[in-house]
C-alpha cells in the first residue's frame, strides 16, 4: 500500500476523474481531499453560490395562488 503522503500528493496533482477515483477509494483521507479541493482554485470551486433564475410560470402561479386566497 502507498503511504499517505504520496497519495495526497498524487491527489493534489490529479485531474478531476483521478481525484474522484481517489476520493472514492480512500475513505479515510476524504477530509484531507476536501481541504485540498476547497483551497485549490484550479478545480473550479467557487465560494459564491450559483444564482438560479426562477421559472416565470412558477412565479406567476404562486402570485395567482396568493391573490386567490386573499
Amino acid at each position: 500500500m502507498k503511504n499517505i503522503k504520496s497519495i495526497i500528493d498524487e491527489y493534489r496533482n490529479a485531474d478531476f476523474e483521478k481525484r474522484l477515483y481517489f476520493f472514492l477509494s480512500y475513505r479515510e483521507l476524504r477530509d484531507e481531499f476536501l481541504e485540498i479541493d476547497q483551497s485549490d482554485k484550479s478545480v473550479g470551486f467557487s465560494a459564491n453560490p450559483i444564482k438560479k433564475n426562477k421559472c416565470r410560470l412558477c412565479v406567476n402561479w404562486g402570485q395567482s395562488l396568493i391573490s386567490a386566497l386573499k
